[in-house]
Parts: C-alpha cells; structure tokens; sequence
C-alpha cells in the first residue's frame, strides 16, 4: 500500500515511490529506490523536498513512533515546504549525467493490480473504446476532408473513456491500439498518440482539470494529414524530395483546419502545428529548437514517434516497444531526454541491452519484450551471482505465466562492467543454447 510520508519520518529499508520534486530536484536519477544509507535521506532533507511516497508491500512500512529527525539543512525558501511539483516550463534542460535513463523493473508502474477477470473486462471496455475511437476519428478526418469544421467537443466523451482507461492501466489500451493494420494507422495513431500523453502528462503531475486538452491535443495532432494524398500517406517505398515537402506541409494544414473550428484548445493547436519540431532545430515546419519548445510540444514529440516506429506503416516492420526506446534515446538531438526518461518509466519500458538481476540470483541483459505484454522483457541470463561464473544463456519471457521474474536494474559498474556497451553487444548476438 502506499503512504505519503513527510521526509523526516523516513527509515532505512524503506522504498520509495515516488519524491515530490523534479527530476532536477530531486538527488537520485531515480525516483523509486529502497532505502539503504542515511545518505540517501540527508540527501532527500539537504535538497527541501518535504514530502515523499512509499510502498510497505516494498519495503519497510509506517515509521515508527520515533521523533522526526532533525533536518539536516533548512532551506532558506521554507514556504516552498508542502509543494507539489508541477509540470516543468519550457527551459532549457541539461541532460542527465548517466548514460541510459533509469526504467523500473516490471511490476514497479503506479498502475492499479489487476486480477484477471478485472482485467479481462477491463481488456473489452478497452476494445470497445477503441472501436469507438476509430469510427469518430474517421468521421472527424472525413469532415475536414469535406472542408467542414471540426467539431472536437463531439470527442469529450471519448476523451473521458481513453482516460479513465489509461487511469487503470494504459498497458491495456496501448496493447490494443497497437494492432492497427496499415489502413487503420492514421486513424489509430491518432488515439494512441491521445493515450499516450494523458499517461505522460499523470507522470509529469499535470493538473487531472488540464487532462482533457491534453488527451484532444494528441487526438487531433495529425488531423493536418488530409491534405496527404493516399498515394503519397500509403506508398510503401521511400518518398522523393517533392512528396517530402508535400508531408511536411501537413502541421501547418492541421493548423489552419483548427483554427477554422470553435472550440479548439490552444494546446490542440500548439501540438498540432509543433510535434514534428526537434529539442536540435532540425525540425519541422518551424525549425525551432528546444529553448523554444513548450513541455505540451517536447511530450508531443516522443508520443507521436514512439507509437509511429511500434506500429506497422506501409514502408516499415514495427520495432518492439524496448527497441523503439533504445533507438529513440540515440537521438539525442530530436527528444527532450529527461521527458523521455518520464515516458519509459510511465509506461515500464525496458530497453534492450539493460542490465538486469534475475530471481534466482542470476544476471541477465533484456534482449527483447514479451509479445503479450511490452512492459514483460524478454532476457538473457548469462552470470549466476553465487558463483560470479559465467553459464550457459537461456532466453526468457518474463511475459509468460509462472516465468522467472525481473527483481532489479542494474548498474553495469556496480558489477565491474567498464564497457557494458561492449559486453552487451556481444551478449545480445549470443544464440540461445537452451
């Protein structure tokens, strides 16, 4: 169960969920950790942060009936004790000292548990969601085909559903909506990409009354692809410059399209005309780089790709959700990514090539995701910590019921891995013996 605890009531062994604080707040680049050194929460004191969250089912449960410890350091801004923090203004962030962001280990997302006749019927309201989904975005594209203003207080309620789905568990929605066929992309994309950022934008602690443009900003962020013809939107080989320029144009068709209907929030509009913008300049139609970019623009941003390399298009395979993640982190000039460390651990991404600890004190490196569920890696062992000797590799799907489980993510140098890259690599074209 979790408790929301003052800072000065924290005791070693417990873990915690979540610290009210940004990423450049807080002191750890993680934000859910077990408690092990009193270092760890002179550190949390040292920084003001007042208030965290822990899960006894994860560690250590209330505090005891001890008197607070003293703070370490009181800050001089004290009336900034209590705060919650709220989602970052569009400045410019440095990215994290770490190589690779932090991701939870499966089981750790702030979803609710399921059993499985409650996810079973959760699974149908999703289905239906979905197919409800794409038969309003259909009719809304077709009305702006015909010139018609779009009519976007018509997708309230629909809007509601993919929150209140995503609320329990955006796993289920996001598994659906991933099996669009190449017809429906457009379509669906558009639901995803609306799914996507309410998770994101719960994460980031946006105001629950600002959920409802934020899911319509990602609902109508492509509604500009109208004025794609299909030969060009469904060509299934690499486009020529002309046809490049004609897709480039479509955020600013979106744009004009919203700006000739009532009722359109200005967040609708901003990601509309902005989610192909990069944090480098390099983006378009703009060019505008990331001191220029809003936080709603920079979220848009990675919820529009990711679902675009998950999904089957005409001229490419779909990559895996860790895959999608490993190659969007490369990018390191096109994402905001510390945003984008946000949006892994929201949805419990593990990318390929991490380093994990396994429940019979092995070690393993993800090398996959499980075709049931992408928050589920798929790992290969290859060291069993008992023995610090290496053994035989055998591949498992931690996806699959009464599998091996993920306990941890590990740092490669707590394990002596200098150059884990190196190991990896040679790890990950390793044929499984089993």
């Amino acid at each position: 169960m979790l408790h929301r605890i003052e800072t000065s009531q924290l005791e070693l062994g417990m873990f915690i969920d979540d610290i009210e604080a940004s990423w450049l707040e807080s002191p750890f680049w993680r934000s859910r950790l077990v408690l092990t050194r009193e270092e760890q929460i002179e550190a949390l004191v040292a920084k003001d942060i007042q208030w965290v969250t822990i899960d006894d089912n994860k560690g250590k449960g209330l505090p005891s009936s001890r008197e607070p410890r003293a703070n370490a350091a009181k800050s001089q801004n004290s009336e900034k004790r209590g705060h919650i923090a709220q989602p970052a203004r569009a400045v410019k962030r440095r990215a994290p000292s770490h190589s690779q962001p932090y991701i939870p280990p499966p089981g750790e997302q702030r979803f609710t548990r399921l059993t499985p006749r409650e996810r079973a019927a959760e699974v149908r309201k999703a289905k239906g969601a979905i197919k409800r989904s794409r038969t309003a975005v259909m009719n809304l594209f077709q009305d702006a085909r015909l010139g018609n203003a779009v009519k976007s207080k018509k997708m309230a309620t629909l809007i509601e559903q993919i929150a209140n789905s995503v609320a329990i568990d955006p796993t289920i929605i996001l598994n659906i909506a991933r099996l669009k066929t190449k017809d429906e992309y457009t379509y669906l994309h558009s639901v995803a990409v609306s799914a996507l950022m309410i998770n994101l934008a719960r994460k980031l602690r946006f105001p629950e009354a600002q959920i409802p443009d934020i899911g319509m900003a990602g609902l109508l962020h492509d509604v500009g692809k109208i004025s794609i013809p299909d030969s060009i939107l469904l060509k299934p080989g690499k486009l020529d410059e002309q046809e490049w320029t004609t897709v480039r144009l479509h955020p600013q068709k979106g744009h004009e399209i919203l700006l000739a209907s009532d009722g359109v929030c200005d967040m609708a509009l901003e990601v509309c005309l902005r989610h192909h913008e990069k944090m480098d300049g390099t983006g378009y139609p703009g060019r505008l780089d990331g001191d220029d970019l809003s936080l709603i623009t920079r979220m848009a941003s990675i919820c529009d790709v990711y679902d675009a390399i998950t999904s089957q298009r005409p001229y490419n395979k779909p990559q895996s959700a860790s895959q999608a993640l490993k190659t969007m982190q490369s990018c390191s000039g096109h994402f905001d990514q510390l945003i984008l460390r946000d949006f892994a651990e929201s949805l419990g991404i593990v990318p390929i090539g991490t380093l994990v600890r396994m429940d019979r004190a092995e070690l393993a490196v993800v090398i996959g995701e499980s075709p049931s569920d992408y928050a589920a890696p798929i790992v290969r062992t290859f060291r069993a910590l008992d023995s610090d000797l290496p053994i035989v590799p055998q591949d498992i799907d931690t996806g699959r019921k009464r599998s091996r489980k993920v306990i941890s993510i590990e740092d490669p140098d707590d394990w002596g891995f200098a150059d884990w890259s190196t190991v990896s690599a040679d790890l990950l074209a390793e044929e499984d013996l089993t």
